[in-house]
């Protein structure tokens, strides 16, 4: 296809996504509509031919131990179709897969968390040998924050006496941490965005200059 033809397109579904700042339109639902169909269809796409074919295929193949790894993950599938239907009386045989999914996914993200994140964070605030006086500083403002942080969600300590009276002035200064790291977070996601907003917009004008031959 004609690169001007393809960029024409762009062009054109670029000005219908950025119509929603005039409100809810036909325009804007139009792009919303195309994005969500072509994504769907390619992930049924996807889908049919790295998981359905290759699983009738491993089915069909008479092999016992290509049988056994693809019948288990099929069986499963098979569990949530219950869910569909309008009778509640099977429904609770999605309940197996269903565990079984967000049981995996949580372990995977509490184990990330702490292996990638949580553990690496630990060790280098323990390390305090050979920093330059900036390093221990921050490792000094990380261990802190952290613990200020933590505390703001400690609620079963009784508020009445000194750890209590100690321990909601530190939640209090974790919560305005918190603040701050949202606000940071915030932040860099405003100045992705206007860098997209920014990009999209210079696409535009570089297409009507070509055009006009500009």
């Amino acid at each position: 296809m004609n690169p001007a033809i393809v960029d024409g397109i762009a062009v054109i579904l670029t000005i219908l996504v950025l119509s929603r700042v005039a409100g809810d339109n036909p325009l804007f639902r139009v792009a919303q509509y195309l994005f969500v169909g072509t994504s769907l269809g390619l992930a049924f796409v996807i889908a049919f031919h790295q998981v359905l074919r290759p699983a009738a295929a491993g089915l069909l193949s008479g092999d016992s131990t290509r049988v056994i790894s693809y019948a288990v993950p099929v069986v499963l599938g098979l569990l949530l179709l219950p869910r569909l239907t309008a009778s509640s009386r099977l429904s609770w045989l999605a309940n197996v897969p269903l565990a079984l999914i967000f049981g995996v996914g949580a372990a995977l993200a509490i184990g990330g968390a702490i292996i990638g994140t949580l553990a690496p964070q630990i060790l280098a605030s323990a390390q305090f040998g050979g920093e330059t006086p900036a390093q221990l500083i921050g490792s000094i403002v990380l261990v802190i924050a952290t613990i200020l942080v933590l505390s703001s969600f400690y609620y079963t300590v009784p508020r009445d006496t000194p750890a209590g009276r100690t321990t909601a002035a530190a939640a209090a200064i974790g919560h305005w941490v918190l603040m701050v790291a949202f606000g940071f977070f915030f932040a860099g996601a405003l100045q992705s965005y206007t860098a997209a907003l920014a990009e999209r917009v210079d696409f535009i004008i570089g297409w009507v200059r070509t055009l006009a031959g500009g």
